[in-house]
Parts: structure tokens; C-alpha cells; sequence
């Protein structure tokens, strides 16, 4: 299992970045990689609400398939993302800091198939993602504040 945690502080109210997150059309904004995002049912993430996505990764666009598994409106959520047949689970907390917001974000999965799965999470996908998830949350930070 490949764990890619990434946590910013955003110098605005709790609330606003929530809001923001959580609205999925905002998602092409601050993430990198999106290059399109489309509700299946609902522009702000629920549980059960499907997003088809378009992203770029390891120099090609394709497709991925999301889905809220776990919405909490105080707290954040949780998304099972399909993306080359690995399903990843992808997490947001949000949590107060004053008048500021941390905001923390853990993706897990594990690669496929096993063996030469794992080599290349190693060489390159796990590098890739870390690069991607650091960009995107300083690239929100900026947005927000």
C-alpha cells in the first residue's frame, strides 16, 4: 500500500475553503493534473455524488472515475478514485486553526499488478503524485488567501 500525504495551512475561514473544495467545479483550479472535471449527478460533493474526470498523468490525458464514499460537512470527505484500474481512496480534513485552515489530504492505494506494479510506484508514480498533490495545495493556498 503507497501512502501520499500532503497538509497546508490556508490563511482564510474554515467555511470559504470548505465551500471552495467542495464545489467539484472549482477542482480544475488548484488541481494540476485535472484538466476536466463533469458531475454525473452534482457539482458540490456529497455521498454518492460521480464525477468523470479527465486528468493528465505520466504525459497522457485519461480518464478517471470518482465517487464520495464519506461526506461530512464539518469535517470533509472521502473518494474513491478509479484511474488506470488502481482504485485510490482520497481523503480531505479540514480542520479550524484560529481564523486559518489546515487543510489535510491523504491518498492511498496499491499498485498493479503486484511486482512490477510496485517497481514502478517506486521509480516513478509515487514521485509523480507527491509532485502533483504539492503543486495543487500550494496552488489552492494561493487561490484562497
Amino acid at each position: 500500500m503507497t501512502t501520499i500525504e500532503k497538509s497546508v495551512v490556508i490563511e482564510a475561514p474554515m467555511e470559504k475553503v470548505f465551500n471552495f473544495t467542495s464545489n467539484m467545479s472549482n477542482l480544475k483550479s488548484y488541481f494540476v493534473y485535472v484538466e476536466e472535471v463533469k458531475p454525473i449527478d452534482q457539482d458540490i460533493i456529497k455521498k454518492g455524488a460521480k464525477y468523470s474526470l479527465k486528468v493528465k498523468f505520466l504525459g497522457s490525458i485519461r480518464d478517471c472515475a470518482w465517487e464520495c464514499v464519506e461526506y461530512n460537512d464539518k469535517s470533509g470527505w472521502k473518494i474513491n478514485a478509479t484511474l488506470m484500474g488502481v482504485t485510490a481512496v482520497k481523503q480531505w480534513k479540514f480542520e479550524k486553526i484560529n481564523s486559518s485552515t489546515k487543510v489535510i489530504f491523504t491518498m492511498n492505494y496499491k499498485p498493479s499488478p503486484p511486482i512490477i506494479g510496485n517497481l514502478l510506484d517506486i521509480i516513478i508514480i509515487k514521485r509523480s503524485w507527491n509532485r502533483i498533490y504539492t503543486e495543487s495545495f500550494l496552488k489552492l493556498k494561493r487561490l484562497m488567501e
